[in-house]
């Protein structure tokens, strides 16, 4: 029986193990494309400002 129950232990760590491995990678992963996204809004909105004041001061008026 305590082999038994060492082996169930054992498989219990490696299980969760490889439910966190799975997680971060794919955490990881969406985080990293909400991060491009918010990254790239402020990029865009940067441009457009800039768009923006370069035209008004162009006009003159």
């Amino acid at each position: 029986m305590g082999s038994s129950a060492g082996r169930s232990i054992t498989a219990s760590v490696v299980g969760w193990i490889i439910v966190v491995f799975v997680a971060w990678t794919f955490l990881g992963s969406f985080l990293n494309v909400v991060g491009f996204i918010i990254r790239a809004l402020m990029f865009l909105i940067v441009v457009c400002a800039l768009l923006t004041v370069y035209f008004r001061l162009r006009d003159g008026d």
